[in-house]
C-alpha cells in the first residue's frame, strides 16, 4: 500500500497553500473556491494533500480542522535543514529529534496540525517503512 492522498480541513485556504508550497515544496495541482489539491515533489508516485477550507466556524460530526499529524520524509539532510529553517522563521518549529539512524523536525502547519519531516541518512534504496517509536505516538497531543 502506498500513500496517495490525505484530506486536511483548514481555516484559510490561501495561507495553507502558501505553507505547504513554501515550507514543504508541494505544488498546486488544482484549485477551486474552497478546495485545492497540492502534490509532493521528488517522487514518481502521486502523493496529494487535498486542502478543504471551512473557515473558523465550528464543524459538526467528524468535520474538524486538520488531522492529528502529517509525516513526510526529506529528500536529503540539506532539505531537512531547509524545512527546519522555514518552520523556525514562521515560528512554527516545535522540536527536533535525533536518533542513531534518523533525524526529524516537528512543526505545525498554520492550523496547528503536527507536521513531521524525517531524514534517514543510511536508507539507500530501502523504502520500507520504519517502525514508529513513542515519539510519533505523542504527536498532536
Amino acid at each position: 500500500m502506498n500513500f496517495q492522498a490525505v484530506v486536511v480541513n483548514v481555516t484559510d485556504l490561501k495561507r495553507s497553500i502558501e505553507f505547504y508550497g513554501e515550507v514543504l515544496g508541494f505544488t498546486v495541482l488544482s484549485q477551486a473556491e474552497q478546495l485545492a489539491a497540492v502534490s509532493a515533489s521528488g517522487t514518481d508516485r502521486t502523493q496529494v494533500i487535498v486542502l478543504r477550507e471551512f473557515g473558523h466556524s465550528p464543524l459538526e460530526g467528524g468535520g474538524h480542522i486538520g488531522l492529528r499529524a502529517f509525516v513526510l520524509e526529506a529528500e536529503s539532510a540539506e532539505h531537512l535543514e531547509k524545512v527546519a529553517s522555514d518552520l523556525d522563521s514562521r515560528k512554527l518549529l516545535v522540536s527536533r529529534r535525533e536518533m542513531d539512524d534518523w533525524t526529524a523536525v516537528v512543526g505545525r502547519d498554520p492550523d496547528g496540525v503536527s507536521v513531521v519531516v524525517a531524514w534517514h541518512p543510511d536508507r539507500g534504496d530501502d523504502r520500507s517503512p520504519r517502525v514508529p517509536d513513542a515519539f510519533l505516538y505523542g504527536l498532536g497531543e
